[in-house]
């Protein structure tokens, strides 16, 4: 049991570090109202379409794990090897933010195709046209990147804001996502370091049951914020991509490009 217990661990070290190309990498709780005192799991998903794995808590590859409620920032502290990556307890009433950043990884890729369709899917097109030109038969190109996941938990009655915590790459929910009446006009903003981020492309998950997902691609306006009337009884995972060139000739493992990923995820109660 131990030794597939390792197995596991170390086949699941392996997809973290693996771009896959497209795949989002989300938080996701293990209950998103969790009364006060609860314990609550996290797990920390790899997948597309709001499914996929559950990856283990490695600390060579977290920069940052942690929470906020009313009593302030905490981090989360596991061993290496446990799934759930992260537990703790609702301690506190309030809108409960979690929190995590990846420590930079990087993906060689031998083909442009396989670039490319991650760019595209990601929307961007310009890149695309760039490396439709004919490339040399010893292709390779290194992309550096980056993951900024968020995930908001409401403890008891509704109350609290999400907030910018000024991460390279960041989703902010304008509104508290569990207040009722269910926003019909509920927005995110999508901020680089900060700063808001214009026509953005955010992607959008929409889960009603395991096999019921629905996916929008919508594009941020000129404030970087996208809009859209929330649904009762679902779950949401929005995910939004940063692509720029690296101009630094010296960069680490010669990256040519830095991809940054942000995710949030939150459920709307039932009416």
């Amino acid at each position: 049991m131990q030794i597939i217990t390792y197995l596991a661990v170390n086949l699941l070290v392996g997809l973290v570090s693996l771009h896959s190309y497209a795949h989002e990498f989300w938080m996701e709780p293990s209950d998103f109202q969790p009364r006060v005192g609860d314990k609550v799991t996290v797990d920390l998903v790899i997948g597309d379409n709001f499914e996929g794995f559950s990856s283990p808590y490695t600390p060579d590859e977290i920069a940052a794990f942690g929470m906020i409620d009313a009593a302030g920032t905490k981090p989360i502290i596991g061993r290496f090897g446990d799934m759930p990556a992260g537990k703790f307890i609702a301690a506190e009433a309030g809108l409960l933010l979690l929190y995590h950043q990846t420590t930079p990884s990087y993906e060689t890729y031998t083909k442009p195709e396989k670039f490319t369709s991650f760019a595209a899917e990601k929307g961007f097109a310009d890149v695309v046209a760039h490396y439709k030109k004919p490339q040399p038969q010893n292709f390779r190109l290194v992309e550096k990147y980056s993951r900024f996941v968020k995930s908001l938990i409401m403890v008891g009655p509704a109350s609290g804001q999400d907030q910018l915590l000024g991460l390279e790459m960041e989703l902010v929910a304008l509104k508290n996502p569990y207040q009722q009446p269910v926003s019909k006009e509920f927005s995110v903003a999508v901020y680089e370091s900060g700063v808001p981020l214009p026509r953005a492309q955010v992607t959008v998950f929409i889960r009603h049951t395991p096999r019921d997902i629905e996916k929008k691609i919508i594009m941020a306006d000129s404030q970087g914020r996208v809009h859209l009337a929330l649904l009762p009884g679902r779950q949401y995972l929005f995910d939004s991509v940063k692509l720029k060139p690296i101009k630094d000739a010296g960069s680490r493992k010669n990256a040519q490009w830095e991809s940054l990923w942000a995710s949030l995820t939150f459920a709307v109660p039932d009416e």
